[in-house]
């Protein structure tokens, strides 16, 4: 009797819901992201069902993956004429921005088509039409291909969550402007002090806004058609979305406009530290002198870095002979011999290590989990971007003064070790990491609880349109007000036309009258 009064007096406490995620990114940080926070709705008692590129084999109560196993192989299979396998993640950073951008589209172009062949596409399709699902999620960054399942499901509430940080992704069902001229396309490096910078910057922004509106959605419209006939355009069913939790935080990353319903709830990923293993545990406690740990993530492996980038690391970490280095290298063993301060192996729980108080540099490809990790435990960086957005996290990182920047495609012992020992023995990184960590810190909740606050009130609130925008009914140009410029720079124009016609005339009827004069003398 006392439980039942309980749940009726708080109610809050006794929702479970049906909850799926759409996850329409492939990739394994993205996948940690998301994993993340479904474990941590699923232990508050919801069922969440998540269909997903990666697999999983830990089984959680109450979490449950539908595995999309042809997303990798459509990516990756070299009878593809456009597969990834032969791409250089080592070489992208010197390609032009806009290489980097078809590329990537690219990208996103075979996950979509990897998706929709499926057999957890498939397995989702034979679904009853009756299946209820209480809230859907959905990662849109690679495009809208899932959504379709909205409306299958009878139209439960929507919400945008993604592991990246960038809100010009979102403008098309937030409603929100786009800011060129100060916010860079997160996916290159450009240089917006300049006026060509400003005009490549704009050229990419508004390419990918265009990009994505009028190729891939309709590419999606289309190849879903067979299975949701009687479907909405999914630009459609995107606007439906109630709120966006974006990994984002204004301590590392850029810094630009937030409509009312994008949530950050950057560093999502990052919890208390857990045990570490026995061996990794006893290899950083015995580490007086200190520690650095090297990882380059998980598509630019270290062990593709070739023999003669690896030769040069290695005589830097020989002489860097104090310090016990952790290095996360993809490869059984190295062809070289290995210094007796260097372990590697495949795989270190990074946010464990960097947890540890003898972690004294983090050198990494600055992917965005990896740089809010490292924010988080105020560690130093030595950055070695590779690809997408690894160049600006890492510039934004070194104007904090936590991290020098490094050139993985030029890698030079002596240079290297340069920096290495400059981000060791100059004090000022360390304090300023500190500083940076405790305003990362510095928050009522943790980005976790923020996040899943905010689902949980999409759960309660299904029916809000409270933080919807008007502009969400306004076309593309009513929105970015090129209308009113036109008029504008239209009535200038006409007004510096008839200006210059009126003046036209008025010294013709004085040059005739000059000459009339003349004659007359």
């Amino acid at each position: 009797m006392r439980v039942i009064l309980f749940l009726l007096y708080f109610p809050s406490f006794s929702i479970a819901a049906n909850i799926l995620f759409l996850e329409n990114f492939a990739s394994p940080s993205h996948h940690l992201w998301i994993r993340t926070l479904l474990v941590a709705l699923a232990q508050k008692g919801h069922n969440v069902t998540s269909i997903s590129a990666n697999r999983e084999t830990e089984i959680v109560p109450n979490l449950h993956y539908v595995h999309m196993d042809s997303v990798y192989d459509v990516m990756f299979n070299k009878s593809n004429e456009d597969h990834w396998q032969d791409i250089d993640f080592m070489t992208w950073k010197t390609w032009n921005p806009f290489r980097q951008y078809f590329v990537f589209m690219s990208l996103c172009d075979q996950m979509i088509t990897g998706e929709l062949k499926s057999s957890g596409y498939k397995e989702l399709l034979s679904y009853s039409n009756k299946t209820t699902f209480d809230l859907i999620i959905h990662d849109y960054i690679a495009g809208p291909a899932l959504l379709s399942f909205v409306e299958k499901f009878s139209n439960p509430p929507l919400i945008a969550a993604t592991a990246f940080y960038g809100t010009a992704f979102t403008s098309g069902f937030t409603g929100s402007i786009l800011t060129p001229s100060f916010v860079p396309y997160s996916f290159a490096h450009i240089d917006l002090s300049s006026f060509w910078g400003r005009l490549t910057n704009h050229l990419l922004i508004w390419l990918d806004y265009f990009i994505r509106e009028y190729y891939i959605v309709p590419k999606i419209n289309h190849a879903v058609k067979k299975d949701f006939p009687m479907g909405s355009d999914v630009r459609d069913i995107e606007k439906r979305t109630k709120l966006i939790l974006l990994n984002k935080h204004p301590s590392i990353d850029i810094t630009e406009p937030l409509m009312s319903n994008v949530i950050p709830v950057g560093g999502l990923q990052i919890q208390r530290a857990s045990n570490l293993s026995k061996d990794i545990q006893e290899l950083l406690d015995q580490a007086t002198d200190g520690v650095i740990l090297f990882s380059l993530g998980t598509k630019a492996q270290s062990a593709l870095l070739g023999q003669d980038y690896i030769t040069e690391i290695l005589e830097v970490f020989r002489s860097l002979h104090t310090y016990t280095i952790l290095w996360k290298f993809e490869a059984e063993t190295l062809t070289l011999p290995l210094p007796s301060n260097v372990v590697i192996k495949k795989w270190f729980p990074q946010r464990d290590v960097l947890a540890h108080p003898n972690l004294k540099l983090f050198i990494t490809h600055c992917g965005i989990l990896s740089i809010q990790e490292a924010a988080w435990y105020g560690v130093p960086i030595l950055g070695l971007p590779v690809f997408a957005d690894q160049t600006l996290n890492i510039l934004i990182s070194v104007k904090a003064g936590v991290a020098e920047q490094g050139d993985i495609f030029n890698i030079e012992r002596n240079s290297l070790r340069a920096l290495i020992e400059k981000l060791l023995y100059n004090p000022k990184y360390r304090a300023n990491a500190q500083i940076q960590s405790k305003i990362f810190r510095d928050q009522k909740e943790t980005p976790l609880e923020r996040a899943v606050w905010w689902t949980e009130f999409v759960l309660r609130h299904p029916n809000m349109t409270f933080m919807r925008s008007p502009s969400l009914d306004l076309n593309f140009a009513v929105r970015h007000s090129w209308d009113i410029l036109a008029f504008i720079f239209t009535i200038i124009f006409l007004f510096i036309l008839i200006s210059l016609k009126i003046l036209c005339l008025f010294f013709r009827k004085y040059f005739k009258k000059l000459l009339k004069k003349d004659k007359l003398d």
